[in-house]
């Protein structure tokens, strides 16, 4: 009865350790886990047809000086555990697991000469559709954090789904299609979060101006005398139209104006400039080589010409370069 307890118990003890071990797993190196026992396990998901990339997790662990025992177990799982030193990232170890269906097993240890912090790197994938598992135990010199609360490191969220309402896995093929809610329109007043004042009814009454009876105008029927015909009504009041002002006569055309403008009288070219002869081109360059051949050119057509490391160059101004070597030369002068 006391061993089938004590096998429980131990059942219960390694099966609590391997939950704690694969609840808590990060992948950023700037908040890594950290190990409060002595085990750590955990899977990775197998990735999409076409992704290339590996996981990556991150542990933390201190060890006193001496060895510090590091056992892996692994399955289905291809790619590399590092183990570095937390203060510069020191690398201590470094393990290369190879996949394999069944269990493989692998281990290292690590010497101490003082006490370090560590870090835990566990980089793979699965080759194939199978997730893939390990489990890393630790002994000797090794010492396990205590627990505590750590820093969440910044999240991301996924980018499965997008604004247009498409999910895709990690190559770009789409899974999904989510329709977008219809969108319903509302009104500026909704929008602003105010409510439009009611209009004012606009009435056809306008106030009514006060008639007021015309005064009388005066008016004048000649030149000495000027009565006003509501004074006199039997005065008789003529009124004559003015004259006619005479219509303007349209402006004659002379010949004065109608003149034309002839167009001033264009100057003439300026006479071709006559060129004076170039005074080089009587003077020649004269090569006479050893072997009897003469190469003549006037000056006006040579750049430049010079002896440089045995070699004669001479240089025209059309871009023809020739060199003769000064050993093969008699004599250069110019004429």
């Amino acid at each position: 009865m006391r061993s089938a307890a004590f096998k429980a118990i131990k059942i219960a003890v390694v099966i609590t350790c391997g939950f704690f071990g694969a609840q808590a797993q990060s992948s950023d190196q700037n908040f890594p886990t950290p190990v409060t026992t002595n085990e750590v396990a955990g899977t990775i998901r197998a990735r999409d047809i076409g992704d290339a990339r590996v996981t990556t997790y991150f542990y933390a662990f201190n060890g006193s000086q001496g060895d510090v025992f590091i056992n892996v177990v692994t399955k289905n799982f291809a790619g590399d555990i590092d183990v570095f030193t937390a203060d510069g990232l020191r690398p201590l170890t470094k393990m290369v697991i190879y996949p394999d269906a069944s269990p493989t097993e692998t281990g290292r240890l690590v010497y101490l000469r003082k006490p370090e912090k560590m870090l835990l790197r566990i980089e793979g994938r699965s080759p194939n559709d199978d997730p893939a598992s390990f489990r890393v135990k630790f002994g000797g010199s090794f010492v396990a954090l205590a627990p505590q609360k750590a820093d969440d490191g910044p999240k991301i969220e996924s980018a499965e789904t997008n604004e247009s309402g498409v999910r895709v896995n990690s190559v770009g093929t789409i899974v999904e299609v989510i329709p977008k809610p219809p969108k319903t329109k509302k009104s500026v007043s909704e929008i602003a979060g105010t409510t439009t004042p009611p209009k004012e009814k606009k009435t056809d009454l306008a106030p009514v101006a006060e008639k007021t009876d015309p005064q009388p105008v005066p008016v004048k029927t000649d030149e000495t005398k000027s009565e006003t015909v509501f004074e006199n009504p039997a005065a008789k009041v003529t009124v004559e139209a003015p004259p006619k002002a005479a219509a303007k006569r349209p402006a004659r055309t002379t010949a004065r104006t109608a003149r034309t403008t002839k167009a001033p009288p264009k100057k003439a070219a300026n006479p071709p400039v006559e060129k004076k002869p170039d005074p080089l081109a009587s003077i020649r360059l004269v090569v006479q080589l050893k072997d009897g051949d003469v190469i003549e050119r006037p000056m006006s057509e040579v750049a430049r010409f010079g002896v440089e490391k045995g070699i004669l160059t001479v240089v025209l101004k059309d871009g023809t370069i020739a060199k003769y070597s000064i050993l093969d030369v008699a004599k250069v002068t110019i004429e």
